[in-house]
């Protein structure tokens, strides 16, 4: 019988899994569009968007549409409709 190991978590930071609705905003762009956060940690997200292709190097993250400030992201990774993404200071 063979065991797998579970791989290891390199993350700087614990996530926790949402699944809950959030938005972003592209640079110089006021419409939001929306996305949902499947986890979040204090340094990066995991969001599922439509067309995740279409969403520049950077972009800003809101928990809202009326939230007044987001946080800023770097996309690390793509798969899909799934974006990876580290916030920025």
């Amino acid at each position: 019988m063979a065991l797998f190991r579970q791989p290891k978590n390199n993350r700087k930071s614990p996530r926790r899994a949402l699944g809950t609705d959030a938005c972003i905003r592209l640079d110089g762009g006021f419409a939001a569009r929306p996305c949902k956060v499947m986890d979040i940690s204090n340094t990066g997200i995991r969001i599922t968007i439509d067309d995740a292709d279409s969403v520049p190097g950077t972009f800003n993250f809101f928990v809202s549409r009326t939230a007044d400030s987001g946080r800023r992201a770097r996309i690390k990774w793509r798969r899909g409709s799934q974006i990876g993404a580290e916030f920025l200071s």
